[in-house]
């Protein structure tokens, strides 16, 4: 079985700054992707990204939309 990193064993470490480059190499979001491997939830998961990327897309396309009228 992984070990999962509690946060509060984390707290003692300087805070890492977040990129693209190390997005997937953070220890919540791999525990994250194991979590979902290991429960069966990959379909779940997709449909959840799809209506947040929806989500975001519409919000951008409506900023934009606002920008251009000004």
């Amino acid at each position: 079985m992984s070990k999962i990193i509690n946060l509060d064993e984390k707290a003692g470490q300087p805070t890492e700054v977040m990129t693209i480059k190390n997005f997937r190499t953070n220890g919540d979001i791999e525990n994250f992707y194991r979590y979902i491997h290991d429960n069966g939830l990959r379909r779940e998961a997709f449909m959840l990204m799809e209506y947040a990327i929806s989500k975001v897309a519409k919000a951008r396309k409506g900023k934009r939309k606002a920008a251009t009228l000004q």
